[in-house]
């Protein structure tokens, strides 16, 4: 399976996304369509439905999308669970601390 190239602009409003759905979750916000949240994050409803659908199909049409699970996927792009390399650089005496956090 290939990589499907996705633009910068996307990849920008994911923490937008993110952040706009967290705080829907804890409103009690179950569902919502890609018209109401275009409309309250001020983008349009086929960017919202064009972004998500680079990712894969999170919603059904006519029913809209689920908050906690867009949420949670979103999230798994933004905080990926495996375990990134890192170089630490020019860090001086604040190189030791933060090496020994990360490495935990």
């Amino acid at each position: 399976m290939g990589f499907k190239r996705v633009s910068e602009a996307v990849i920008r409003r994911l923490p937008r996304y993110y952040r706009h759905l967290t705080m829907l979750e804890t409103q009690g916000v179950e569902r919502i369509s890609s018209e109401r949240l275009a409309r309250q994050m001020n983008l349009n409803a086929s960017q919202v439905r064009q972004d998500f659908n680079c990712f894969g199909g999170f919603g059904q049409q006519g029913v809209g999308y689920s908050t906690e699970v867009l949420q949670q996927e979103i999230g798994k792009l933004i905080f990926p669970e495996s375990n990134l390399r890192a170089v630490l650089v020019g860090t001086g005496n604040m190189g030791i601390p933060i090496a020994n956090f990360v490495s935990k």
